[in-house]
């Protein structure tokens, strides 16, 4: 019974704070974790990897607002055997910067945003790749080779998203892409916001 009672009572007070969220507006912070889509055309890595990132934005009005963010595309290490006795470790990494515009489309039910963003970001790719040779004339001796590629770039980002609002914090899962010079990384997170 009173577990009953229990989960009537926080099934009341989510139904009654998600009810009162339909306008929650002003400046919100907030951070998530996901699943990042990294890539190096170059090397032809294309990757899942761990990302997160960290979210502040305003919406001044229901239907607009804009956010800045900082998102860790994450890091992969590739090992491979190239002919004959050449071995090649490369270790590449990328994070970026953003501004976005975001639009709100009306949504009939008060406690859902479905929103899309489009905005620039300055993605910065760092990439390692280390070759080794066994020489086969001397088995005991190896040439080693290392080149390192730091590429920065300024590019059109975009996103979409769907927010549920539960009074002051708001959960999502949004989708952003992001232009780099070495390829073009997406980011799928959940996040959780805070209101002000």
């Amino acid at each position: 019974m009173r577990l009953k009672t229990s989960m009537l009572l926080c099934t009341g007070l989510l139904v009654g704070s998600a009810a009162s969220a339909d306008d929650v507006l002003g400046l919100y912070v907030g951070a998530g974790v996901g699943q990042s889509t990294l890539k190096q055309d170059y090397y032809q890595i294309d990757s899942h990897a761990t990302g997160w990132k960290l979210i502040a934005g305003w919406r001044p009005l229901s239907f607009v607002g804009a956010e800045i963010e900082y998102a860790n595309l994450g890091s992969k290490n590739v090992s491979y055997t190239l002919n004959g006795p050449i071995y090649e470790h490369i270790s590449t990494d990328a994070h970026a910067t953003a501004v976005f515009a975001v639009g709100y489309l009306p949504v009939p039910l008060p406690w859902i945003d479905l929103y899309g963003k489009v905005g620039a970001a300055r993605v910065q790719n760092n990439t390692t790749a280390r070759s080794q040779e066994d020489l086969v004339i001397v088995p005991t001796t190896t040439n080693t080779t290392t080149s390192v590629t730091d590429n920065t770039r300024t590019s059109i980002a975009w996103g979409a998203g769907l927010q549920f609002k539960l009074g002051m914090p708001a959960v999502r899962v949004e989708y952003e892409r992001f232009a780099g010079e070495q390829g073009n990384d997406s980011l799928l997170t959940a996040a959780l916001t805070l209101n002000f």
